[in-house]
């Protein structure tokens, strides 16, 4: 038996099933078998046992004095009746008694009182009963029990066929319904197969298949999109990583190849003008502010990045832009910044330096991406339980194509945007725009626009009891103050 199961254990399912399949048929035909031999022979020995006492029971009153009995020929060949005197020896006998053996005297007395059949052997078995006579004699009546042995033994042989065709039968549906059933599996192991040679497209057909196997290909179909996109994510992470890294490289390249090339110039003398010396060492402090910038902007992805809290305070949206868009019309004279607040309180929790610094990058996105003197408007407004912060301005707008971009890091536009003398900038405002306003549970994004560029910023709306504010009227500065 243990030697059975090992070999099980390393058999393929299919193989299991055909061997269960045998297994419980063969056991069913079998115990079928048993139980219809046992009942065919118990049926036989029962019915000769019938016809053995009741012949006796006919022919006891029918015994002559002479020891002879009338039987008729029906009875022939049904039962074997021996008149026997009392010493044992035989009178007269009728019926089929060849092969009849003869018990003592000692035997017939002791079965003279039985009321049931007893088996006596000899060139074949009999079942006898004795009964007594007049004058001490006996009437035995007996009855050979070969033919209902030659039927118990045909009735095997005819099982033992059965048997064999329906293992045989039982083997081949089994193979064919295996085949059935385990079509299924096969086709998962082939995507498997697939899959692991990184072919993650894939996925199992179900189409036909029994219900449980359909579940199980149904589960596994939802585990391989899961593992297609979780392998899809890493590599967009990766693939961001190496371009974050490479950029950044690059940014960072530029200040520091202008600080070598000014302290090289320095250590080999060349400049030996005070002047020459001064506007150096202020290009080389310009260009350290810059990669400080640089630095401080990449230190804060990276935080936002990892999910670090930020503080977290009521901030009203209104004062907030008033000051950024003040900071603004300072920064550029010539540009005229509108500010509209729409009425009711605009109450946020979160961040109240790193939304002043949204709203700061946002205008200078406008400052660098637009030509001198475009006007500019900030509106402050809600939707539904959403703070709703619009910066639009009237400049060249942003293409249909490049809308998908703008917040993704050190991206910049093509030259369908002016720039001012403020150069190209590192690419990273509006991609920390994007990532401030994600960690406050909301979003940047890009709305369409017939004239110039419209940037909406999105934040949770916080319940404020303070009493209503009214809506600020549009505030303009002039083009020239």
């Amino acid at each position: 038996m243990t030697t059975l199961l090992r070999w099980l254990r390393l058999r393929s399912l299919r193989s299991r099933l055909l061997v269960g399949v045998l297994a419980v048929t063969a056991a069913g035909l079998l115990t079928a078998d048993v139980v219809g031999v046992f009942a065919l022979s118990s049926y036989l020995y029962k019915r000769t046992d019938t016809q053995v006492s009741d012949a006796l029971t006919q022919f006891t009153p029918k015994v002559r004095p002479d020891g002879r009995v009338p039987i008729g020929q029906s009875n022939d060949d049904l039962c074997a009746i021996t008149v026997l005197d009392g010493s044992g020896k035989v009178l007269h006998q009728y019926g089929a008694s060849a092969g009849l053996p003869i018990p003592p005297l000692s035997t017939l007395q002791s079965l003279q009182g039985q009321h049931s059949p007893t088996t006596v052997s000899g060139d074949q078995d009999f079942r006898i009963m004795v009964g007594a006579l007049p004058q001490g004699r006996f009437l035995m009546v007996s009855q050979s029990l070969r033919l209902s042995t030659a039927t118990v033994y045909q009735l095997v042989a005819i099982e033992a066929v059965v048997t064999a065709l329906g293992l045989a039968l039982a083997a081949v549906l089994a193979l064919r319904v295996s085949r059935f059933v385990l079509r299924p599996l096969d086709r998962m192991t082939d995507t498997a197969e697939l899959i692991a040679d990184g072919e993650l497209s894939h996925r199992v057909s179900v189409d036909g298949s029994p219900t449980e196997v359909a579940r199980l290909g149904n589960s596994l179909n939802q585990m391989l999109g899961r593992l297609e996109h979780s392998f899809t994510s890493r590599q967009v992470a990766e693939d961001g990583l190496r371009q974050f890294v490479a950029d950044a490289s690059h940014e960072l390249r530029t200040p520091l190849t202008s600080i070598t090339g000014y302290a090289q110039l320095v250590r080999h003398g060349a400049l030996a003008d005070p002047d020459d010396l001064a506007d150096a060492m202020r290009r080389v402090e310009d260009e350290a502010k810059r990669m400080a910038s640089l630095v401080d902007e990449l230190l804060l992805l990276a935080r936002l990045d990892q999910g670090r809290p930020l503080e977290s305070s009521p901030v009203d949206l209104a004062a907030l832009a008033e000051a950024a868009v003040g900071d603004a019309r300072a920064a550029d004279c010539a540009r005229t910044v509108r500010l509209v607040v729409d009425d009711g309180a605009h109450v946020v929790q979160g961040d109240r330096q790193r939304l002043h610094q949204v709203l700061a990058n946002l205008l200078a996105n406008v400052r660098a991406h637009t030509p001198a003197g475009t006007a500019a408007e900030v509106r402050i407004g809600r939707d539904g339980d959403r703070e709703v912060i619009d910066v639009r301005d009237e400049g060249p707008g942003i293409s249909a194509e490049q809308r998908d971009k703008v917040f993704e890091r050190f991206f910049r536009g093509d030259a369908s945007r002016s720039r001012t003398a403020l150069g190209d900038g590192s690419g990273l405002g509006l991609s920390i725009v994007a990532a401030i306003a994600a960690a406050h549970g909301g979003g940047a994004e890009v709305r369409p626009s017939e004239h110039g560029a419209w940037l909406r910023v999105t934040l949770p709306a916080t319940v404020s009891e303070q009493p209503t504010i009214p809506a600020l009227t549009r505030q303009e500065v002039p083009s020239v103050l």
